[in-house]
């Protein structure tokens, strides 16, 4: 809550000065308080029970979320970059107060770290409070610009003040591709980064039993699990009940894959035919 009053206040004085060090770590902020709330409202989606049209209930409210939230980060860095490139190129920079600009740093700075204290003294344990932990820091950093910003405007050096501003932008933008990835990744049902599949049709060809393995698609819901399907071809003589059993206790011993759909097949059924099952 301390957080979002601040973002509106440093927001005002970024307005009020033109200053775009403050800008850019608004720009943060809203990135920041953006995430949170997602992540709270996501963790109240989730608990609604399934629905038959919604059979995987509302778990990925949280990574549209994420994607959204990058994507309107990224347009906020964009014209926070054109304007500073503006300014840089142009050789002269505006009038800007630099009181104002280090009171939001100062005041940003505290509120930052305060808030890291508590996250780290919550639970550093816990992946949520440590996410959460890096995102304050990430907030720090953008006050302590902001306050080197106005050091340097005092100085007399105002175009300091967009290349800071640049600086931070890009530093925001890097953040918010890697949200926009790993978004992107979830919402096209690509494999997990850290699930090998070619790995995992090798262990499962290698289940006593198995003559081969198609039809083979493995995705995530939220991105913190893997979902698998898969047929499976077993030799003549071989248990499709026991073959389905060892594999499944091997993918969720091995690779931690414990939600799976594995059609098992016999060589020579109607539904398993070349070229797919040879």
């Amino acid at each position: 809550m301390l957080n979002s009053a601040f973002l509106v206040i440093e927001a005002g004085i970024a307005w009020w000065t033109g200053s775009l060090a403050l800008w850019s770590d608004a720009a943060h902020m809203v990135g920041d308080v953006a995430a949170l709330g997602l992540a709270l409202a996501a963790m109240a989606l989730a608990t609604r029970a399934p629905s038959p049209d919604r059979s995987f209930g509302l778990v990925r409210a949280e990574t549209l979320g994420a994607f959204t939230n990058a994507i309107l980060l990224l347009a906020g860095c964009a014209l926070v970059a054109a304007e500073a490139t503006e300014r840089l190129i142009g050789g002269a920079a505006p009038e800007i107060a630099a009181w104002p600009v280090l009171v939001a740093g100062v005041v940003g700075l505290v509120i930052n770290l305060g808030s890291a204290w508590a996250l780290f003294r919550a639970d550093r344990d816990n992946l949520n409070a440590r996410g959460a932990l890096m995102h304050m820091l990430g907030d720090a950093l953008g006050s302590v610009g902001a306050i080197a910003a106005a050091g340097f405007m005092w100085a007399g050096a105002p175009l300091a003040d967009p290349i800071i501003g640049l600086v931070l932008a890009a530093i925001v933008a890097w953040g918010a591709v890697g949200v926009l990835r790993e978004a992107s990744t979830i919402l096209l049902q690509f494999a997990p980064s850290r699930l090998p599949v070619a790995a995992v049709r090798e262990t499962m060809l290698q289940i006593d039993g198995v003559l081969s393995v198609h039809e083979l698609h493995c995705w995530s819901i939220r991105g913190t699990d893997a979902v698998l399907s898969a047929h499976v071809v077993a030799g003549q003589g071989a248990s499709g009940a026991r073959v389905r059993a060892e594999t499944e206790a091997v993918l969720r011993e091995r690779y931690g894959i414990v939600h799976t759909t594995l059609q098992v097949e016999h060589r020579g059924d109607d539904d398993c035919a070349a070229p797919a099952c040879p």
